[in-house]
C-alpha cells in the first residue's frame, strides 16, 4: 500500500485528499492509507505555507526516499521538492503512487478464472501440464504468483506466508486467476524467494471450506482414482495417505469402499480426496447405477489392507 502523511489539515480534508488520490490512482480503498509515523511514510503531503514546506524539507532531508508534494489554496498538488513544482494531474499521482515502495502490484491481465470451481478447475489443468505461470489475485491485490512449469510460487509482500493456506481457503471465492507471461512473472517475483508450490496447496485443499458439490458427488458413490503419485513432500509421514495411495493408484473407490478396506474413518478419507483433486493426482468416476459397496472381505483389498496393518503394528503406529 501507498502510505502518506498529511499535515496541515484537518480530519475531514485528510479524508478528502486521500479519497482523491485513490480515484486518481483508481486502487482499492485499503491500499492508500493515512500514516502517522514518519519513518513509515511513503508520501508527504502539506498545505502550502512557508513554514509547513521549510519544516517538511528538513524533515525528509535524511528520508531521501519519501516524497514530498504540497497542496495550494486551491486544493491542487505540486511536487515539493526539486525544480519542478508544476500542477500534479490524475496520469501523475497515479504513476507516482504506483511506483512508490508501499505501493500494490498492479495486474492488468485479463481473470482466467473467479471463484472456488473455476479456479479449482484451472488448477487441476494446468498443474500436471506443468506449463505457464499465473498469480492468484484477492480484491485486486496479487497475492501469490504460480508457476506451474517449476512447481514453484513466489508470495507477494503483504501476505503473510504462515496463514496463507487458511487466507486462500477462506476467500476462495474472492479469489481470481490471471494468467502471466514469464517475464511478467519474473518482473513480479523480482528477488523473492521461489518456494515449492504443491506443499501449499496440499495445505490449501485441506481445509474443509468450499468442497461441498465434491463432498456431494462423494456421498453419491463416486469413485476417486488416483493418477499419480503425489509429492512425497505433502504426504510426510501420514501411513493412512500411503495406504490410500497404494489402493487408489491399484483401482478406483468410493469413500465408503477405502474406509471398509483399509479400516479408516470416512473423514479421513474425503481429508486425502480434496488436496489430491485440487492438485490434479486424483480424478472422480460417478459410481454406475447397479454398483455394489466393496466390503473388506472381497477381492485383492484384504491382501493391501493386510500388509498395511503390518507394517503400523510393526513400527508401533
Amino acid at each position: 500500500m501507498a502510505r502518506v502523511l498529511v499535515v496541515g489539515s484537518d480530519v475531514q480534508g485528510e479524508r478528502a485528499l486521500l479519497q482523491r488520490l485513490r480515484v486518481a490512482a483508481s486502487l482499492p480503498a485499503d491500499t492508500v492509507r493515512s500514516c502517522r509515523d514518519l519513518d513509515e511514510c511513503d508520501l508527504l503531503v502539506i498545505k502550502d505555507t512557508p513554514a509547513l514546506r521549510n519544516a517538511a524539507l528538513r524533515m525528509v532531508r535524511e528520508r531521501p526516499r519519501i516524497q514530498v508534494w504540497v497542496e495550494d489554496q486551491n486544493g491542487q498538488l505540486h511536487q515539493g521538492q526539486g525544480d519542478d513544482h508544476g500542477v500534479l494531474d490524475d496520469h501523475a499521482i497515479e504513476d507516482a503512487l504506483r511506483q512508490m515502495p508501499g505501493a500494490p502490484l498492479r495486474i492488468d491481465e485479463p481473470c482466467a478464472a473467479q471463484g472456488a470451481k473455476a479456479i479449482t478447475r484451472a488448477l487441476r489443468e494446468r498443474l500436471p501440464a506443468r506449463q505457464g505461470h499465473a498469480v492468484l489475485v484477492l480484491n485486486e491485490v496479487p497475492t501469490l504468483l504460480l508457476d506451474f512449469a517449476q512447481d514453484q510460487m513466489v508470495v507477494l509482500p503483504g501476505t503473510d506466508p504462515c496463514s496463507l493456506a487458511q487466507l486462500l481457503s477462506d476467500q476462495f471465492e474472492a479469489l481470481s486467476l490471471h494468467g502471466l507471461s514469464e517475464r511478467r512473472y519474473q518482473e513480479l517475483g523480482g528477488t523473492l524467494p521461489r518456494q515449492p508450490l504443491r506443499p501449499l496447496l496440499w495445505q490449501w485443499g485441506q481445509r474443509p471450506a468450499h468442497w461441498h458439490d465434491l463432498d456431494a458427488r462423494l456421498q453419491r458413490g463416486a469413485r476417486v482414482k488416483l493418477l499419480r503419485w503425489p509429492d512425497f513432500r505433502v504426504l510426510g509421514h501420514q501411513h493412512d495417505s500411503f495406504r490410500l495411495c497404494s489402493l487408489l493408484l491399484k483401482r478406483a473407490c468410493s469413500v465408503d469402499e477405502c474406509a471398509s478396506l483399509l479400516d479408516v474413518a470416512p473423514d479421513a478419507v474425503r481429508s486425502f480426496v480434496h488436496p489430491a483433486y485440487l492438485c490434479g493426482y486424483a480424478a472422480l468416476e460417478d459410481a454406475p447405477a447397479s454398483s455394489v459397496p466393496l466390503r473388506a472381505g472381497e477381492g485383492g483389498g484384504t491382501l493391501l489392507a493386510r500388509m498395511w496393518r503390518s507394517v503400523r503394528q510393526r513400527g508401533g503406529g
